[in-house]
């Protein structure tokens, strides 16, 4: 008999691939400048509609040996990559939260803060789509997509002073405690208060990037950077969007160095950073808390 939580797990995967299915229908139809919402999937080898065996997030892929059915082309490794982490990053964002233990209860009861807390998870989904979409848009085409990065900007900047108003007046503890995850270690940052966390985390990664763009003529990143930073000090705040910043600069230094060790690359070629900021700002969200009190666990 298979395990109730294993199913939970798997049906929140599915889920996710099934997102992660869309956001690459959406990526490889925006830069062709198709409608993305319109059509059924086709082969872009051999322009053959695609069957509905053929269209299972993931699993097709490997059904179909990673090749068309039909004209036995290569199918991009970005389909089950994108499918596979989407679902992934889903089973992780359930976790973060199931793990408390009275989560599953809140389906039960219809409360204001049961209701809040089922929004903040939806949040996360979405940042998770958000970033998954910026990322890898990026890496192909070299360029943030700003028809998803400003109307993230705004929903989510309305949602997080939504959730301090939230947080301030009627003091809920579990809304309190996903935004001060370092509880007593926060004072190795600053103590802030929600607020001033949103604004430090809005204002730091957004100057550091605009200083570099600019002193750098947009050789060392592009505009769009500081756009995505400043996403990302919104849902992150401080001291999380300086976790980020230190993680991406360091992902991206290190991928950069290796291949130029493999002639893949030399040192004058241009890495997009967006993935990099991207990657590292959903490691932070879903994992920043325990990255932070492992680390200061061992000095």
């Amino acid at each position: 008999m298979l395990n109730v939580n294993f199913l939970r797990y798997f049906f929140i995967f599915l889920i996710g691939s099934a997102f992660g299915s869309f956001f690459n229908v959406y990526i490889f139809r925006k830069e062709k400048g198709e409608n993305y919402l319109k059509g059924r999937s086709k082969c872009p080898f051999c322009q053959k509609e695609l069957l509905f065996w053929q269209l299972i997030p993931f699993f097709s892929f490997f059904l179909l040996k990673g090749r068309c059915y039909f004209c036995q082309k290569k199918i991009s490794w970005q389909y089950p990559l994108v499918e596979f982490l989407t679902g992934l990053l889903f089973c992780f964002a359930f976790w973060r939260f199931s793990r408390f233990s009275f989560f599953p209860l809140i389906f039960s009861n219809f409360y204001l803060e049961n209701f809040l807390i089922i929004l903040n998870f939806l949040f996360w989904l979405y940042w998770i789509s958000v970033l998954m979409i910026i990322a890898f848009y990026d890496l192909r085409n070299y360029l943030i997509l700003f028809e998803v990065i400003y109307p993230a900007i705004l929903i989510s900047l309305f949602w997080r002073i939504a959730e301090g108003l939230f947080i301030y007046f009627l003091k809920f503890d579990f809304l309190f405690f996903m935004n001060q995850p370092l509880k007593e270690m926060s004072f190795l940052f600053g103590n802030f208060s929600y607020f001033a966390s949103l604004i430090y985390g809005v204002i730091f990664p957004t100057a550091i990037l605009f200083l570099i763009v600019f002193l750098s003529k947009e050789k060392a990143m592009g505009w769009g950077d500081v756009i995505l930073a400043l996403f990302l000090g919104i849902i992150l705040g401080w001291p999380m969007i300086l976790i980020a910043l230190i993680l991406s600069f360091l992902s991206g230094g290190l991928i950069s160095l290796i291949l130029v060790a493999f002639k893949k690359k030399n040192f004058k070629n241009y890495l997009p950073f967006g993935p990099f900021l991207s990657f590292s700002g959903l490691a932070v969200l879903l994992f920043g808390d325990i990255l932070i009190k492992s680390y200061l666990s061992l000095i």
